[in-house]
C-alpha cells in the first residue's frame, strides 16, 4: 500500500509531462510568419523551424513527413535561407549549375526587387530530389532561398513548398 500512492503520483506526473510535450510539439508545426530585418517568409503548417542549427544559414526548416522506400529516413522537404556575401546573381547561378541540373529558370519582380527562380534536379545516393531556388541580389551579396524536396512528396507538402517560395520576400 505504501508503494501504491507514490506510484500513482509518479504515473500522474508522467501523464501530465507527456501531454505537455505533445501540445508543445504540435504548436511547433503550426504556421507562422518569420520576419527578420532582411526578409519575410511564411512557414506553413507541417514544417518545423530549426533553432540553433547550421550557423551558416539565416533560416532553416523541414517538413514533418518523411519519404518512402529508399528515402524513408529523409524528410520530404527542407528549407534553407543563406546570404552569399560578395556574389552577384550571375555568380550564384553558376554555382548552382556546378552541382545541379537546371530545369527551369525565370525571373519575377516583387515591389522594386528582381528575384530569380530556378528549379533544378539532382540524384544523390539513389534518391531523386528537386531543388527550388529563389535568389535576390542585395547590397551585401545574394540571398538564397533553397527548398529541397524529394521527387515523391505528398500533395500537402508540395502545396506548402509553393507557399514558402511565394511568400519569401526581401525587405
Amino acid at each position: 500500500m505504501e508503494l501504491l500512492i507514490p506510484g500513482l503520483i509518479l504515473v500522474a506526473l508522467m501523464v501530465y509531462a507527456s501531454t505537455k510535450i505533445k501540445k508543445t510539439t504540435a504548436r511547433a508545426f503550426e504556421p507562422e510568419t518569420i520576419e527578420t530585418e532582411d526578409f519575410i517568409i511564411e512557414k506553413p503548417e507541417g514544417f518545423l523551424s530549426v533553432i540553433n542549427g547550421n550557423l551558416e544559414l539565416e533560416f532553416e526548416a523541414y517538413s514533418r513527413e518523411f519519404g518512402a522506400g529508399v528515402a524513408a529516413d529523409i524528410k520530404q522537404a527542407r528549407v534553407e535561407i543563406r546570404l552569399h556575401k560578395d556574389l552577384n546573381l550571375k555568380e550564384a547561378v553558376a554555382r548552382i549549375k556546378k552541382s545541379d541540373k537546371i530545369v527551369t529558370n525565370r525571373s519575377e519582380i516583387i515591389g522594386e526587387r528582381k528575384y530569380l527562380l530556378i528549379e533544378a534536379e539532382r540524384v544523390e545516393n539513389g534518391v531523386g530530389s528537386l531543388k527550388f531556388y529563389k535568389l535576390a541580389e542585395t547590397a551585401s551579396g545574394v540571398r538564397e532561398l533553397k527548398v529541397i524536396a524529394l521527387d515523391e512528396t505528398s500533395v500537402d507538402v508540395a502545396r506548402n513548398i509553393e507557399i514558402i517560395i511565394a511568400s519569401f520576400i526581401m525587405k
